[in-house]
C-alpha cells in the first residue's frame, strides 16, 4: 500500500472517529441542509413581527407618495382656480391673459430639459434626498408666488413659478423612484 493511500484511508478513519454520535451526524447534516436550501422558507415570531411593520412602513410610504403629489398638483393648479380673483386684484392690464398665461410657460421652461437630467440626479444622489431637495423647490416657489401676489408683481411670480417649476416635474421622478423601490410588480397597481 502507498503511503498516499494510507493518509486517505486515515484521515477517512479520524473522520469516521469523531462523528460516531448519531446526533452529531444529524446535526451536520440538518446544517448542510439549511445551507443548502433558501434561508427564507425559516420562520420566527421575530420575522413576522417584522413582516407586519414593513407592511406598515408600506402603507406610510404610499400615503406619503400621495400627499406628496397632491400637494405638487395642487399648487401648480392653484393660479387657474383663482384666475377671476387674480384679475380683480391684480392691477388693471389689457394684456391679463398674457400675463396669467405666462405663469404656467415659466413654469414649463426647466421642465423642458430638466426631467432628462431629473433621473441621472437622482440615481446619483439618492431618491430620499433628491425628493426632500425638489419638494423644497416647490415650496420655495408656492411662497414666492404668494409673495408676488401680495405684492402685485408679475415678476416675481414668474420668479416663483420658474423655482416651483425647478421642483415639480423632477418630484415626480423622485416620487417614482421611491415607490419602484418599495413595490414590485403589481403591487400598486389597482
Amino acid at each position: 500500500m502507498s503511503a498516499a493511500s494510507m493518509d486517505l484511508d486515515a484521515l477517512i478513519e479520524d473522520y469516521e472517529n469523531d462523528h460516531d454520535d448519531e446526533d452529531d451526524g444529524m446535526a451536520v447534516r440538518d446544517q448542510a441542509t439549511i445551507s443548502k436550501e433558501n434561508a427564507t422558507s425559516i420562520t420566527s415570531p421575530s420575522s413576522d413581527m417584522l413582516k407586519k411593520s414593513s407592511l406598515r412602513a408600506r402603507w406610510l410610504v404610499l400615503s406619503l407618495a400621495c400627499v406628496v403629489m397632491t400637494g405638487s398638483y395642487y399648487a401648480y393648479d392653484i393660479p387657474s382656480a383663482l384666475h377671476q380673483q387674480l384679475q380683480d386684484y391684480m392691477p388693471q392690464s389689457p394684456h391679463f391673459e398674457t400675463q396669467f398665461n405666462l405663469l404656467y410657460t415659466v413654469y414649463s421652461i426647466p421642465n423642458v430639459i430638466l426631467p432628462l437630467f431629473g433621473g441621472n440626479i437622482v440615481d446619483r444622489c439618492g431618491a430620499p434626498a433628491c425628493l426632500a431637495l425638489f419638494a423644497f423647490f416647490t415650496v420655495l416657489g408656492s411662497s414666492f408666488l404668494s409673495v408676488g401676489v401680495a405684492a402685485k408683481s408679475w415678476y416675481i411670480m414668474y420668479i416663483g413659478r420658474f423655482v416651483f417649476g425647478l421642483g415639480g416635474e423632477s418630484l415626480c421622478v423622485a416620487q417614482s423612484t421611491i415607490l419602484s423601490e418599495w413595490f414590485e410588480g403589481k403591487e400598486v397597481a389597482f
